[in-house]
């Protein structure tokens, strides 16, 4: 994983997506959307607190998401734009279409899966710490201690199983991909990675969300104030998924890619 450059495959990803900020915006109009009603929807029946129940309203949008990411792949990688245009020649359009359906679907879904079950660990660990906090008891509990330590070091390590969805997308073989990451190092390099892409869209976002929150203080929230607070999460949470994806792309691109490497 030495070859994967983070800053060059950050201000990369910033550039792609400014570059390609009207297709981009284009592509994410319907996800966005659907997002927008699968949140309104939790908010409404009162489901914030509720992460499994949360994360079957959310599937709809998981998929959504997992079809616009992908799409921004095949770009990176491909030069693929949606939607597909024709050359004239039948039979070479229907292979090239079947690849692009097969990468698009299996990205979507592998999303989706990933997005799912990251959903049931954080059911998981909030029930566990619920459960810590109304213990009698003051005592850790050396079995959920030892629990979550490793938790802990199993995530670090399993970072990388959030981006499998990038080799899925252009049909690439996932052990493969998982072989050529190597070992624990490469984390540092994605959660690196991820943290340039989530920290200044995090603080510029965040201090809309927190001006909303201290205007409305110790009142009752309206339904415009959590629409509008509903707005800016789906922004930053789209925006950072398109940096995040780019910058990841990109990254393994010139890593796995480069020096004669190909996709089989």
């Amino acid at each position: 994983m030495a070859s994967f450059d983070i800053i060059k495959s950050v201000g990369s990803a910033y550039q792609l997506v400014w570059k390609e900020r009207r297709y981009l915006v284009r592509l994410a109009a319907i996800p966005f959307l659907i997002k927008l009603v699968c949140y309104i929807v939790i908010v409404a029946l009162g489901w914030e607190e509720n992460f499994l129940r949360q994360a079957i309203i959310m599937l709809p949008s998981y998929f959504a998401d997992g079809w616009l990411f992908c799409h921004l792949v095949r770009l990176i990688f491909l030069d693929h734009r949606w939607p597909f245009r024709p050359s004239g020649d039948t039979d070479k359009d229907m292979a090239l279409l079947q690849d692009r359906a097969a990468g698009i679907m299996a990205g979507a879904l592998t999303f989706t899966v990933i997005k799912f079950l990251l959903a049931g660990i954080t059911f998981v660990i909030y029930e566990i710490g619920q459960t810590s906090l109304n213990a009698e008891s003051q005592d850790v509990n050396p079995a959920v201690f030892f629990l979550m330590l490793g938790f802990l070091v199993f995530s670090f390590w399993g970072f990388r199983f959030l981006w499998l969805y990038i080799p899925a997308a252009i049909n690439y073989p996932l052990k493969r991909f998982l072989h050529n990451l190597g070992g624990y190092t490469a984390s540092w390099y994605l959660i690196g990675t991820w943290l340039l892409c989530f920290l200044p869209l995090f603080f510029i976002f965040g201090k809309f969300i927190s001006i909303i929150g201290a205007t409305v203080e110790g009142q009752t929230i309206s339904i415009e104030v959590q629409f509008l607070a509903i707005f800016f999460h789906i922004l930053l949470d789209t925006g950072v998924g398109l940096l995040a994806t780019a910058a990841m792309a990109i990254g393994f691109k010139d890593q796995m890619f480069s020096n004669g490497k190909q996709k089989n």
